[in-house]
């Protein structure tokens, strides 16, 4: 290595956790400035979405041990919860007798099973996403502006120093939500130029994209930084 180039940040002791992503998602909650015309109708639309985007990943904290790593164990353990929840069924009674749904309580807890469907992707998609950051932070490199975005829903940056990870979620594209899946859109980004996009399936395909998005800042040099 010359004597003037930096030694690439390896944040190999780094675990990023649920915890963490929460944490990150309630900062990324608060409205900003350019919100202020309308704080607060703002503020209570950011509050019902954090709501959920918190829910998705507590479920996911919850269902991230060796018990239920099993896909019908997790649909199992989703079924029970759903099933069980006393306010949901209640939710739903009540918003059949909405003259809108005609009253068909029946039809709402048909959906019962698209429901389970959006959790169960969704936690998957939750997994995969944090096993992906965690490979990603763990990569040598020596830029700063680099991050990546999964599925158009969260922008994981990656820093130099501690935390290393941060999350923010494109509050914009919210309604993405009720589409995750265990395969999902990556795409990696230098600031705001797009250095490669694809879809992970496994956990290699989103390693290639990685590696092939730091080939391309190595061999434009500070072009990219």
């Amino acid at each position: 290595m010359a004597k003037n180039e930096k030694t690439p940040v390896v944040a190999d002791k780094v675990k990023y956790t649920f915890d963490e992503l929460i944490d990150d998602i309630l900062i990324s909650a608060e409205c900003n400035d350019d919100e202020a015309q309308d704080a607060e109708i703002a503020r209570r639309e950011r509050l019902s979405k954090r709501i959920v985007v918190q829910m998705l990943i507590d479920l996911a904290n919850n269902f991230n041990d060796d018990s239920h790593q099993e896909g019908e164990k997790l649909r199992n353990a989703i079924d029970v919860r759903v099933k069980s929840d006393s306010f949901l069924s209640a939710y739903i009674f009540y918003v059949s007798q909405n003259p809108q749904f005609d009253y068909s309580w029946n039809y709402l807890r048909k959906k019962e099973n698209c429901y389970e469907d959006f959790l169960f992707e969704g936690i998957l998609f939750l997994r995969n996403m944090l096993v992906d950051i965690n490979m990603l932070a763990g990569k040598p490199r020596d830029m700063q502006n680099m991050h990546i975005v999964f599925n158009d829903i969260f922008d994981v940056f990656l820093t130099s120093e501690k935390p290393f990870v941060k999350t923010n979620v494109l509050w914009e594209n919210f309604h993405r939500l009720a589409t995750m899946k265990r395969n999902y859109h990556l795409t990696v980004k230098c600031k705001e130029c797009i250095l490669v996009t694809g879809t992970r399936k496994v956990a290699t395909d989103a390693e290639k994209l990685i590696d092939t998005a730091l080939d391309m800042v190595g061999n434009n040099g500070n072009e990219l930084k």
